[in-house]
């Protein structure tokens, strides 16, 4: 039975990764086959039977999850949704000041019919309105697919979208909001106690940091979780202590067991033994929780494992944590295959399957002996997970979690979870648990804030591992658990070295002494481009986002310097001082040194000179760049993007024009100014293909070869407009945009035609 177990599961694997998904009728062809092999006794026939059913049961909710989603036809349309509010609303600040509350939403209509079907849509709202989970409204709103940036290095959204089933994106349009008197429904009885709760947590008179971790260790509300706030908690790796876990679930799965056995006490006088409510109410009180956690997959898995164990129990045998785990496992991905897209599932199985491996030898060690070895165990696989994940590990983890594990597993989380139920049974109470589990955190959080202050590289090591590295890196930490000489284990140590070895840089890997690569990436309504060639690389624009918080170059552009082994730039270039292609630069500046920094416009925080028309510079190799815009006393007191710099490289043979932001009358200056010096084989479209930009003249001046845009999937400014794409196919260029291609990548040698790669083409995934 384990054995077909496990080949179910390993059929499930794969599927994800697949490019594309069979015909349904295929694949319900796969599982018919698959069932009726299942009496066959050879137990080879029986594995293969089980691998087959497994990936036709992930295809067909492949399927299901396409069936849900928006069609292409309606994508852009105004359209009006009728349906609640089905999961708490996230509330942040974006850098104008706006304040904005994002939501899954539930349509039960949609109007006009022809879009109907899509399942669960996450909407953004920028209205007085608080929403609440379980409320009826009626939308205004334009979607657009489910769509994330893709980059190499990058977090990719559009496999969390895929993995939480969200069928399409949108904002609601202002003043296209109206509350509809419905009563709230059943589903929505568990979302809307975690509002409540965490409601009721940030009335708390605390700090928000506090009670914004209160809120997600109890109720796994992460809403008031910044991005500051984050960087703080990953800076010591302790991010993973936001998360509801089995210490969750076993701390209520215990509270319930011995209300049980009190219950059964009380019972017993009546001639009534009820030997299975102890493990009932344990359950119970475990289920209610996790669906007040959102059941998350950490909570799935628990609560698997908790069945497991209470029904073993009952049943008089003995509960194996292996087993346990693979139906835990098993349980999870049939539900929602996805999963394995996440680090949730991965992390949360890795660091139990971690700790069963660790427990399977050192049976017979001292009680002390067995936390201190389980402390070092998960510090180290926490090296190659945290690698692969989140792009680095932190050096202090170690200590932080010595101190905080316990602080917060056995003083914070209970306290908390005492004071949800005194919410409750004992109102009296509630303000004085609240209080005395946040004390631990009250004190904290200032000094961790003080040692973080200022440049905290130390605390955090950036790694940029392969699969390959991340593997011999799992393979390390098991055989360091294993009883075996000290030599040995201090070979197998050795296997962690590719882990921590710097990625060299890949001008030299890829392209060569004689090559140079031009990278637009994918930020969606924003510029940010690298071009990199003998060892020097040059920035041009961070695209957007918010400059104190999250944006392009903390998200895309940051990651994708450290993926390519870059430890310094040689320029930085940002073109005009326009959100969408400046928000980046503080944090690019505080990430990576800079040698030079050149801006158009107005200032970037006293940092950097303009730069100015006729400017040269040459790099070792051949490669000159030059500014063809702005003038210096002529240009004075430009629009903010026709003060754009306007860059020209001559690169193994090859001309590229960059052009920022300019417009028309900006375009007709330098056509006149430069007139056939502009030739160049590739062009980035002025202002991502507004119609204000890229003239005729300036398309036939320059002639390119290839025209690459970036532009945001589905934006509101319907960029690139029409009228721009008919003068680049007239001029016989190839085209290619970042929304729908992802990040772009050229390459330029001297005497071949200009070779391109399109990230999202080559990773493409059937949920994509």
């Amino acid at each position: 039975m384990r054995a077909w177990l496990i080949s179910l599961l390993l059929g499930i694997l794969p599927v994800p990764l697949l490019p594309w998904l069979p015909p349904p009728g295929f694949v319900c062809a796969l599982a018919l086959v698959a069932i009726g092999s299942l009496p066959i006794v050879s137990g080879i026939w029986r594995s293969l039977a089980g691998m087959v059913l497994g990936a036709a049961l992930a295809m067909a909710h492949g399927h299901w999850l396409l069936q849900g989603r928006l069609p292409a036809a309606c994508v852009g349309q105004q359209l009006e949704l009728t349906g609640r509010v089905s999961s708490l609303p996230r509330t942040s600040a974006l850098a104008d000041g706006t304040v904005r509350q994002r939501f899954e939403f539930a349509p039960a209509a949609v109007i006009p019919g022809a879009c109907e079907g899509v399942r669960r849509v996450l909407l953004s709202y920028y209205g007085e309105h608080r929403m609440q989970p379980g409320q009826w409204w009626r939308f205004t709103v334009r979607l657009k697919k489910p769509w994330g940036l893709a980059n190499p290095g990058s977090f990719n959204l559009q496999a969390w979208f895929a993995e939480s089933g969200i069928g399409a994106t949108g904002s609601v349009s202002k003043r296209g909001a109206r509350e509809l008197p419905r009563p709230f429904s059943w589903k929505d009885i568990a979302n809307r106690e975690r509002f409540l709760i965490s409601e009721r947590i940030r009335a708390q008179p605390m700090p928000a940091d506090v009670t914004a971790i209160l809120a997600a260790i109890t109720v796994a509300d992460k809403s008031g979780i910044n991005a500051r706030l984050w960087s703080l908690l990953q800076l010591y790796g302790i991010n993973h202590l936001l998360v509801i876990s089995g210490l969750h679930i076993g701390l209520v799965a215990a509270a319930g067991f011995l209300a049980g056995r009190l219950l059964l006490r009380l019972a017993l006088p009546c001639g009534m033994y009820l030997a299975w409510l102890p493990a009932v109410v344990a359950l119970t009180g475990a289920g209610a929780y996790a669906a007040l956690a959102g059941f998350a997959i950490s909570t799935q898995r628990a609560l698997c494992m908790l069945v497991c164990f209470l029904v073993a129990g009952l049943l008089g045998r003995r509960s194996s944590g292996g087993n346990s785990l693979l139906l835990a496992a098993l349980s999870v991905l049939l539900i929602n295959p996805l999963a394995l897209l996440g680090s949730g599932m991965w992390l949360s199985f890795g660091a139990v399957a971690t700790l069963l491996w660790l427990g399977y030898w050192q049976r017979g060690k001292a009680r002390w002996q067995q936390l201190f070895r389980a402390h070092v165990c998960m510090s180290l696989v926490m090296l190659p997970l945290g690698g692969w994940f989140f792009s680095g590990s932190s050096l202090v983890a170690p200590l932080a979690n010595l101190v905080l594990v316990p602080l917060v597993g056995l003083l914070v989380v209970p306290l908390a979870l005492l004071a949800v139920v005194a919410m409750y049974l004992f109102p009296a109470l509630e303000n004085a648990l609240w209080a005395l589990a946040a004390w631990p955190l009250e004190q904290l959080l200032p000094w961790a804030q003080r040692l973080a202050s200022g440049r905290h590289h130390w605390l955090y090591w950036q790694l940029t591992p392969s699969l390959p590295a991340v593997v011999l890196g799992a393979i390390a930490v098991a055989l360091v658990v294993m009883p075996l000489p000290t030599r040995l284990r201090g070979l197998a140590l050795l296997l962690l070295v590719p882990l921590l070895l710097p990625v060299a840089p890949a001008s030299d890997r890829d392209a060569g002494q004689d090559g140079t690569q031009l990278t637009v990436l994918d930020v969606g309504q924003g510029t940010a481009v690298v071009l990199r060639s003998a060892g020097r690389v040059l920035v041009y624009d961070t695209g957007g986002g918010d400059p104190a918080g999250v944006n392009m170059a903390v998200s895309v552009l940051v990651p994708f310097l450290r993926r390519q082994g870059v430890s310094e730039v040689d320029t930085l270039i940002v073109s005009h001082p326009d959100n969408d292609h400046s928000a980046g630069t503080a944090a690019l500046l505080a990430a990576v040194p800079v040698q030079r920094f050149f801006y158009g416009g107005e200032a970037q925080d006293g940092q950097g000179v303009p730069c100015v028309a006729g400017q040269a510079w040459q790099w070792p190799g051949g490669v000159r760049f030059q500014f063809l815009s702005p003038g210096l006393e002529s240009d004075a007191g430009l629009a903010s993007n026709n003060a754009s710099c306007v860059l020209q490289v001559e690169a193994q043979g090859h001309r590229l024009l960059l052009t920022g932001d300019i417009e028309a009358t900006r375009e007709r200056e330098l056509v006149r100014y430069w007139g056939p010096s502009l030739a160049s084989d590739w062009l980035l479209l002025p202002h991502h293909g507004s119609a204000t930009s890229s003239t005729h003249a300036l398309i036939k001046h320059v002639r390119p070869a290839v025209v690459a845009n970036s532009s945001g999937y589905a934006n509101r400014f319907g960029h690139p407009h029409a009228q721009v794409l008919e003068r680049v196919y007239r001029a016989g260029a190839r085209y290619y945009d970042t929304a729908d291609s992802g990040a772009l990548s050229f390459e330029f040698r001297r005497g071949e035609p200009i070779a391109v790669s399109c990230y999202r083409r080559s990773l493409h995934r059937f949920w994509m």
